[in-house]
């Protein structure tokens, strides 16, 4: 099926490229008399970041790993959210773990390595919806920056603390097994 493409002839006015110019003109300056004279409150203009807009319910924002009550991370590292990613940023490494009072003699999986690489993420949700123990969350907080490519891969504490202070929470600072401290080389 063809396109029937019909061709303007502009007129002398229009071709100066003046008139056009001058409309713009008119109306970017109609819209700079209703900001002036709209009070604050009314204003189209959100003042970032003195204030800052209100997002609406179900919003994907920033991720958080969900805790329990006494610290320990939902997720039980089934990969659920890792093949649900279009974009593939999850990366998962498995950890299995028996601790009597928490598992009842059961062995059990949680997440040894869990990062998000922020750069790669299309915050679309699926991850949230793949997950059958409800342990990741898209909250609301939409401000992420950062000076270097490396500190926008996200880690498994980082995910579990991120919202921790909004929540009246505890900030947990590191892994429960602390590594052995790396020793240089020296020739």
């Amino acid at each position: 099926m063809a396109t029937v493409i019909k061709e303007v002839e502009l007129s002398w006015l229009d071709r100066t490229y003046l008139w056009p110019i001058l409309k713009g003109m008119v109306i970017t300056f109609k819209h700079f008399i209703r900001q002036l004279f709209t009070p604050t409150s009314k204003r189209y203009t959100v003042q970032y970041p003195d204030a800052k807009k209100e997002m609406p319910a179900g919003y994907r924002g920033l991720h958080e790993l969900k805790r329990f009550e006494d610290g320990s991370i939902k997720c039980v590292a089934c990969f659920m959210c890792a093949e649900a990613c279009p974009a593939r940023c999850i990366t998962i490494e498995a950890e299995e773990f028996s601790d009597l009072n928490q598992t009842q003699g059961f062995e059990e999986k949680r997440p040894k390595v869990f990062k998000i690489d922020m750069l790669r993420c299309i915050y679309c949700g699926y991850c949230e919806e793949a997950c059958p123990k409800d342990a990741i969350w898209l909250r609301t907080d939409y401000e992420l920056s950062a000076y270097d490519r490396l500190e926008m891969q996200f880690g498994k504490w980082d995910l579990m603390n991120t919202y921790a202070k909004k929540d009246g929470k505890p900030e947990i600072s590191t892994d429960p097994k602390p590594a052995v401290p790396h020793k240089p080389v020296e020739m």
